[in-house]
């Protein structure tokens, strides 16, 4: 009599194995978390990339721009005191961002200018700061500001 109740013990232990519907829930909701998470991170991460890239292109404009200047003999009229900003069709920048460079009648969201001091910080030196501004969508604006003094050499 004995053996029988330990042989329906064992039977009715093997037969309870496996997960119950409350906890393969709990389960997933878990992994659904998790991947959720590195969703959102990802999704983060190409905001971020596409940030930068448009902060690097301005920059590079920027310089650009620059490079432009110093090659420049010092009295030439874009060196001459003041603000300075080419029209959107001839500034050599993709203003509208469709891949192609100073088109007819071009406008967009970058705008480049310098702006010029005579004699600052010393004499026979301008001080030329060259500004990038991008329109972004629901971003706002970026602002990139590059600074330079030219030399009068003789």
């Amino acid at each position: 009599m004995q053996l029988n109740a330990v042989r329906r013990k064992k039977t009715r232990c093997e037969c309870q194995g496996g997960f119950t519907i409350i906890e393969v829930l709990l389960a997933m909701a878990i992994f659904l978390i998790g991947i959720l998470a590195v969703l959102m991170m990802h999704i983060k991460a190409i905001n971020t990339n596409s940030g930068a890239r448009s902060v690097t292109q301005n920059y590079t404009w920027a310089m650009d721009k620059v490079e432009e200047l110093l090659r420049l003999p010092y009295n030439d009229p874009n060196l001459a005191a003041g603000s300075h900003t080419p029209p959107s069709d001839t500034d050599f920048i993709d203003n509208n961002v469709n891949g192609q460079i100073d088109e007819d009648g071009e406008t967009g969201q970058i705008l480049i200018n310098w702006t010029v001091q005579d004699d600052f910080p010393v004499p026979d030196t301008k001080s030329v700061r060259v500004t990038v501004t991008q329109r972004v969508p629901l971003v706002g604006v970026k602002v990139i500001n590059v600074d330079f003094i030219k030399a009068n050499i003789l």
